[in-house]
């Protein structure tokens, strides 16, 4: 057996991320996705597909909250799919619990690999804050309570959001008032060992530069982690070894135990008002009002 990393073999590295076997019934659960979006689309007001980039990936999403006692904090989502596939409109169904409790929630895309490369996949995502920053506040948000939550690699993405310096991309140092990463990944060293990297089409410089367990945030600004507790080995490693770096430099640093569910089905319980996670990361919206 040739070791490839932390004691698998290649077969056995690739089954860690090689998720859809594990979750038989996934394509059911990705037309609900669909079918449940398509519906709040229907009956939620929101400006979509809003140009936040000069590339056609550079899409936001803005579900306007319901009420609010002048600007609404705003709740970004970042969508997973290996930085490869899936879609903003997938995740709208998420939309109904913010809004109704006045808080506008904002699903953004961005360009995918191999179209385009992880650091500008990263680029892309920082231009899409540093526009929330600046024009939110025209769309009845709050600039100062952006807090962002991203899914799989959209949770790899929020930390690299965490570990920006928003002074020179956006102006100002205090973009993100709070972050939650579900099911994230923040190692990608056996993500370039893996069969992902023939899409992905990473170099190992480029598999450290963007990992955030390298890297340090620049903001200390409460965190939230969570994933599904029948999720694989590496994905319990990847939290634990994040959580581990990250403890020491912030201040408020917290997990959510989500026992009993699949890399599929945690993120439904985002957009579930009587989930512990839900009620974690309204509790950090609601810390952040001034």
């Amino acid at each position: 057996m040739t070791d490839v990393f932390a004691g698998y073999d290649q077969d056995g590295l690739d089954s860690q991320y090689n998720l859809r076997p594990l979750v038989p019934h996934h394509p059911k659960i990705f037309e609900r996705y669909i079918r449940d979006s398509a519906l709040v689309v229907e009956r939620y007001p929101a400006t979509l597909d809003v140009a936040y980039g000069d590339q056609p990936g550079e899409r936001l999403d803005i579900f306007h909250a319901a009420a609010s006692d002048g600007r609404a904090p705003i709740v970004v989502f970042i969508h997973g799919g290996y930085w490869r596939n899936k879609d903003k409109s997938d995740y709208r169904y998420l939309a109904p619990a913010f809004v109704e409790a006045g808080v506008s929630f904002v699903p953004l895309n961005y360009t995918l690999a191999p179209h385009a490369s992880m650091d500008e996949i990263v680029r892309q995502n920082r231009a899409a804050l540093a526009w929330l920053s600046a024009n939110v506040a025209d769309h009845g948000g709050d600039p100062d309570r952006i807090h962002i939550t991203g899914h799989s690699a959209g949770g790899h993405l929020v930390a690299m959001l965490m570990a920006t310096d928003w002074m020179a991309v956006a102006g100002r140092p205090d973009v993100i008032a709070g972050a939650s990463a579900i099911s994230g990944l923040f190692d990608l060293e056996p993500i370039q060992k893996c069969y992902l990297n023939e899409t992905l089409g990473l170099d190992s410089e480029g598999a450290e530069r963007n990992s955030p367990v390298h890297l340090t945030p620049t903001q200390d600004i409460p965190l939230i982690l969570s994933l599904g507790g029948e999720e694989t080995i590496e994905y319990h490693r990847q939290q634990d070894v994040f959580e581990a770096a990250w403890s020491e430099v912030l201040s408020d640093v917290s997990t959510v135990e989500m026992l009993g569910l699949t890399h599929y089905d945690v993120i439904d319980h985002l957009g579930h008002p009587g989930s512990g996670l839900y009620q974690a990361v309204m509790a950090q919206v609601r810390g952040s009002a001034s």
